[in-house]
């Protein structure tokens, strides 16, 4: 008796740990989950109306595969976003202009979407960064970055682009 309530127990946990991956069956929904449902589209530094910085989120395969693009004065990169199959993480990887790439894994931390992003650039330098994204009032793209070694860091705030 005990040992069937532990079992139980035990698959409880294992079902609530794993839940997200359960419930949304595509990235679409684990979007609409996660209040970033709106992020598809063009977000730009206000300021400059984008000569700073411009993001771009668009569906490379709908509803399973999101892809990215940011553009600064000194780099541009380019990501594609999906959920892996096997672990039903969200899985990142992005390549930049500079001969960077990076590999990474977006999950919930403190009720805020969160992109845990180890980049090596083309010396081989290795950095973790953990990238925030937040969207307030469907009209401002709040994105918070820090280094995870020293916790250097900082946020933009971007709006849709203006036409």
């Amino acid at each position: 008796m005990k040992m069937s309530l532990s079992l139980a127990i035990l698959c409880a946990l294992l079902v609530s740990a794993f839940a997200p991956s359960l419930r949304a069956g595509n990235l679409a929904e684990i979007l609409e989950e996660s209040e970033l449902g709106s992020l598809i589209g063009t977000w730009v530094d206000e300021d400059s109306n984008g000569e700073g910085i411009t993001i771009t989120y668009t569906w490379q395969v709908k509803d399973h595969a999101l892809g990215m693009s940011v553009r600064t004065p000194n780099r541009t990169s380019v990501a594609l976003i999906g959920i892996d199959p096997k672990s039903g993480e969200v899985i990142h990887t992005t390549l930049d202009s500079k001969g960077g790439a990076g590999r990474g894994t977006w999950g919930e931390e403190d009720g805020v979407a969160t992109l845990t992003l180890t980049v090596s650039d083309a010396e081989k330098k290795e950095t973790k960064l953990k990238i925030t994204h937040k969207i307030v009032d469907n009209k401002r793209l709040e994105i918070g970055m820090k280094n995870v070694e020293n916790d250097q860091g900082g946020e933009v705030t971007l709006v849709r682009k203006a036409e």
